[in-house]
C-alpha cells in the first residue's frame, strides 16, 4: 500500500512540475508578445511624431516662402546690335565705324543706381596707350580715356529716377601709328550695365 502511495505522490509531483513548466512557458510567450506589441506601438508613435514634425517644418518653410518678398531687376538695357564692343583691323587713323549706343531705362517705381563696366576683354594689343574712348550722354562728352586691358568700371554709381531713360554713346579712336602690314590688331570686349540696387521694387502679385 505504501508503494502505491509513493507512486501516486511521484505522479502528482511530476504533473505539478509539468504544469509549472507550461505556465512559465506561457508567461514567457506572453511577455514576448507584450514586448513585440510595445515596441511596435513605440515605433508607430515615434514615426507619427517625426512625421508631424516634418510636416510642421515643411509648413513653416512654405509659410516663410509665401511671406517672403520677391524682387526683380528694374533696369532694362537696349544696345544697338549687342553688348559687344568689337574693334577689328586697328591701324593708324582707326575709328569705330558705328559708335556703341546703350539705352538704359528704370522700369521700377523708385530710383536705383548702376555701373557701366567693360569686361571679358580679349585683345592682340600689348598696350592700349593709343586706344581711346569717349562717352556722350545728354549732349555732354566725357574726357578722353584709354580703354582698359582688364575688366574695369567706366561709369559708377549713376542714379536713375523711376521711368527715366538715359542714352550713352561710346566712341573709340586709335591715335597711334602702326607699321605697314600691321592690320590684324583687335580689341574685343563686353559692355555690361550692373544694377546696384537689385531689391528696390516688388513684382506685382
Amino acid at each position: 500500500m505504501e508503494k502505491n502511495d509513493n507512486f501516486k505522490s511521484d505522479l502528482e509531483n511530476q504533473y505539478t512540475i509539468l504544469i509549472q513548466a507550461q505556465e512559465r512557458s506561457e508567461q514567457r510567450r506572453f511577455l514576448a508578445i507584450l514586448v513585440v506589441i510595445t515596441v511596435t506601438l513605440l515605433a508607430v508613435i515615434v514615426n507619427a511624431v517625426f512625421s508631424f514634425m516634418a510636416y510642421k517644418r515643411s509648413s513653416d518653410i512654405q509659410e516663410d516662402v509665401k511671406d517672403e518678398k520677391t524682387y526683380y531687376q528694374t533696369l532694362s538695357t537696349v544696345y544697338n546690335g549687342s553688348s559687344s564692343l568689337v574693334l577689328d583691323n586697328i591701324v593708324t587713323g582707326y575709328r569705330l565705324g558705328t559708335p556703341k549706343t546703350i539705352e538704359i531705362t528704370n522700369d521700377g517705381d523708385t530710383a536705383v543706381t548702376y555701373n557701366i563696366k567693360i569686361a571679358s576683354i580679349k585683345t592682340s594689343l600689348l598696350s592700349t596707350n593709343n586706344l581711346f574712348y569717349t562717352i556722350n550722354s545728354n549732349g555732354e562728352t566725357s574726357s578722353t580715356k584709354q580703354l582698359p586691358l582688364t575688366d574695369k568700371v567706366i561709369l559708377d554709381n549713376i542714379k536713375i529716377e523711376p521711368k527715366e531713360t538715359r542714352t550713352y554713346t561710346i566712341d573709340v579712336v586709335f591715335q597711334g601709328t602702326t607699321f605697314e602690314g600691321e592690320n590684324n590688331n583687335y580689341y574685343h570686349a563686353s559692355i555690361i550695365v550692373e544694377q546696384m540696387d537689385n531689391k528696390s521694387n516688388l513684382l506685382e502679385q
